[in-house]
């Protein structure tokens, strides 16, 4: 799980915790919440996410309608999960992103939900957004076989937020909302957004968005060229293409033009988001879901433009990049109490809560109308969001054998070398290649 998907959850986290008042203290303590209603039920559902993806009044609405189980609620913690999996124990319930599932899949670490969502009344298989389709996996190709998890809200990540105020202030024109820009001449727009202090500080970014660097943006920006990082059974990974020299080199000269927070520029405050929210940086790249994140910046939120996200090559791809969703580990011991929350979590009064709340495109197309579109900027926003769908494309961005933490520590520490070095974006794919694959073959022994 991402860093970036983290700060999202956290960030949306503060603005459930300011509408709920008293009644989120229960879920902060990461302990079980029952129904209050007297009787013990009969079944107790471990559900390991994020505090802020699972308030107390979510937890009680849940309860309400299924009184024979009370929901145990624990913090995700990845290296408590891994061990939870490894002792056997996992929980009933647990969080990964669409884009990285397959790594359960190959593992046999979750199971297959097919056989619930075909008797299910609540989630039809036909209802599925299509970023769905990337917790499927027929033990080669993601994307394809059988159903590991439900994404519970995803965004097309690459869009852009363009605060207009400050593009008043440097006197650039805001683009338009019905047309893409180009990655190509990105750099140079955000050196024209980009402003310092008299003593050569950085007041404003022109660009942000970039702190995590990792495989989904790389991925993206190749498949946009009409390449791909990965053969067909994602065992080898090839960097040194001409689309994947180009991504590299895109970043290595964003680098060099410090206009940007990145890996060799750290933002204090940990993310882009919070930057942005403080008028720091001019055009932000985050989805649909940022939205809600400006709620307590009301003057922010009606400043702040959506855009689509900007085209390589001419050609117009929008992925999702994570797709935060849950699964049911193949080990746990309450599949079909589980499965009843998941329905719940992502198809009844929950998921239709967040739809609209507009904490990010529904998980169910019969949900895409109770987006929020009551004020001018939500309309705008919810229009370009509309449109942009036409442009989603559900972009593999992982072989199923390693975590996204993995490659995530290689891309990095890699590209703060190579800009350091003055190193060639042949060399960086070169050096990529090797590593990368190494581990891939590593992690695919342990597995065969």
């Amino acid at each position: 799980m991402t860093d970036r998907t983290l700060s999202r959850r956290r960030f949306l986290g503060g603005a459930a915790a300011a509408a709920g008042g008293a009644a989120v203290s229960p879920w902060l303590a990461g302990c079980s919440v029952d129904s209050g209603g007297g009787a013990k039920a009969a079944t107790t559902l471990t559900v390991m996410l994020e505090p802020s993806e699972l308030p107390a009044d979510v937890i009680s609405g849940f309860e309400k309608e299924n009184p024979d189980i009370a929901v145990k609620l624990v913090k995700h913690d990845p290296t408590r999960l891994t061990a939870m999996l490894a002792a056997g124990d996992p929980p009933d319930v647990a969080r990964e992103t669409a884009t990285f599932s397959s790594y359960l899949a190959v593992r046999g670490l979750a199971a297959e939900i097919d056989p619930y969502l075909q008797k299910s009344s609540v989630i039809k298989e036909s209802d599925l957004a299509g970023i769905n389709d990337l917790w499927r996996f027929d033990g080669t190709a993601q994307g394809q076989g059988p159903r590991y998890g439900l994404t519970i809200d995803y965004s097309q990540d690459a869009m852009l937020w363009a605060n207009t105020k400050l593009f008043e202030q440097a006197k650039v024109p805001v683009p338009p909302d019905t047309e893409p820009l180009a990655y190509e001449n990105l750099i140079d727009l955000a050196r024209k957004l980009t402003r310092k202090t008299s003593d050569k500080k950085t007041a404003v970014f022109g660009y942000g968005g970039t702190v995590d660097f990792d495989m989904a943006q790389l991925a993206h920006m190749v498949s946009a060229q009409s390449g791909r990082l990965f053969n067909d059974d994602y065992t080898r990974v090839d960097f040194s293409s001409p689309e994947a020299r180009k991504t590299l080199q895109f970043w290595i000269d964003l680098a060099r033009a410090g206009v940007s927070y990145g890996p060799t520029r750290p933002n204090p405050a940990g993310w882009d988001g919070t930057t942005y929210k403080a008028g720091r940086i001019a055009l932000y790249t985050a989805g649909y879901w940022y939205q809600q994140a400006m709620a307590d910046v009301p003057d922010l939120r009606k400043a702040s433009r959506f855009l689509p996200a900007p085209t390589f090559a001419g050609n117009r791809i929008s992925p999702c990049y994570y797709g935060t969703g849950v699964w049911i580990p193949a080990k746990a011991k309450n599949k079909d109490a589980a499965w009843r929350f998941i329905e719940y979590y992502v198809g009844g009064a929950a998921g239709k809560r967040r739809a609209a709340e507009g904490r990010g495109l529904p998980s169910l197309k019969s949900l895409e109308g109770e987006l929020p579109k009551n004020t001018p900027e939500a309309k705008q926003s919810y229009d370009t969001q509309r449109r942009e769908l036409e442009h989603y494309s559900a972009v593999v961005v992982n072989t199923p054998y390693l975590r996204s933490e993995s490659l995530k520590k290689v891309l990095q520490a890699e590209f703060k070398s190579a800009v350091s070095n003055d190193t060639a974006a042949g060399k960086v794919a070169d050096s990529l290649n090797d590593q990368v694959n190494e581990l891939i073959d590593q992690e695919r022994d342990k597995v065969k």
